[in-house]
């Protein structure tokens, strides 16, 4: 089993419009989501990726079976080195473990804040 955060060596060994089936070096098959594999829009996935290509990606989630969840994007994002970032923080929102900042913790104030102006601006 990894742990959120650890970085990974996979192989590609499928490709569908919604991800990236992959493959790591003990066997285990896992998902890289397409909103997981760049910060930018992909129009083709095939024309991004090839079967067999080998790509690092960061632990998003991992069931302690056989499958697990990586992502490409947020590895890009940190720019490889996680060491700068709190560690990851796991809520469940349709069992998916998400990447955060640990100090973050507005929930819905931002939308609460702003919900009577955007009322009044959808009513003019």
């Amino acid at each position: 089993m990894y742990k959120l955060g650890e970085i990974l060596e996979v192989k590609i060994v499928g490709i569908r419009d919604y991800g990236l089936f992959i493959q790591d070096k003990k066997g285990r098959k896992g998902l890289i989501h397409v909103s997981e594999c760049d910060n930018q829009y992909i129009r083709n996935m095939h024309h991004t990726f090839d079967i067999g290509e080998k790509v690092q990606a960061v632990v998003m989630e991992d069931d302690g079976n056989r499958r697990f969840a990586l992502s490409i994007r947020a590895l890009k994002e940190t720019k490889g080195n996680l060491s700068k970032y709190p560690r990851p923080i796991n809520f469940y929102v349709n069992h998916k473990h998400f990447w955060t900042k640990s100090h973050y913790d507005a929930g819905f104030k931002p939308l609460a804040e702003h919900l009577e102006g955007w009322k009044a601006e959808k009513l003019k």
